[in-house]
């Protein structure tokens, strides 16, 4: 396992390796590492560059880029036992989330009065299941639009249909965009948001 984390520490740039000297976890440390590569991977994959010489900025808001490849969007999340990315050539948003009990109380904050509506119609043995696809749906929004935390949570809607269609009430001023919702696993919500609707039709998961 040392080998495995020295080898990707090595990797990365002085500044993540610092980074992550810092976390009191060393999961949240394995983690980033993981993200980090995972993207270095990808553009590797798809450029032709060496992971290794790949360097990262971030734009006003916070969210990483590739400054030689502007044309590169991605985006990383994790939870618990899961590390996920999305890579496209427009912006793109990503989220997991691991399904927790008793956790849909504070939706009434932050979601929507639709959201809200919506989550209280459901069956109270289908809440916390539908309140997880709202949560992951609006996270990914919120990454896709890189505005991080200036973009509130109550100023848009989204809805999850039976069908699985994602409908989205926008906020003043935002591009278009998509939502699609993947089967991570049965304890997972996973969604991804794109600024067009030519999703993946899966995804590729696997365990370390």
């Amino acid at each position: 396992a040392f080998c495995w984390r020295g080898r990707m520490m090595a990797a990365v740039s002085a500044e993540k390796r610092e980074k992550c000297r810092r976390f009191y976890h060393k999961e949240d440390a394995h983690r980033t590492l993981i993200g980090d590569m995972l993207i270095r991977t990808a553009a590797a994959k798809a450029y032709g560059l060496d992971p290794a010489g790949i360097s990262f900025s971030v734009q006003e808001y916070g969210k990483p880029y590739i400054p030689a490849l502007p044309d590169m969007h991605f985006n990383i999340s994790h939870s618990g036992r899961w590390i996920v990315c999305a890579v496209d050539s427009k912006p793109i948003g990503i989220d997991i989330e691991k399904m927790k009990p008793g956790t849909i109380d504070i939706a009434k904050r932050f979601f929507s009065p639709t959201e809200y509506s919506d989550l209280q119609a459901k069956h109270p043995d289908q809440q916390t299941d539908y309140f997880y696809h709202l949560w992951s749906m609006k996270e990914s929004f919120i990454k896709q639009a890189g505005k991080g935390l200036s973009l509130q949570l109550d100023s848009f809607s989204v809805r999850l249909k039976d069908d699985g269609h994602v409908s989205i009430e926008l906020p003043d001023g935002h591009e278009p965009c998509f939502i699609r919702t993947y089967e991570a696993d049965e304890e997972y919500k996973l969604a991804v948001c794109a600024a067009h609707p030519d999703f993946c039709d899966g995804i590729e998961m696997k365990r370390g």
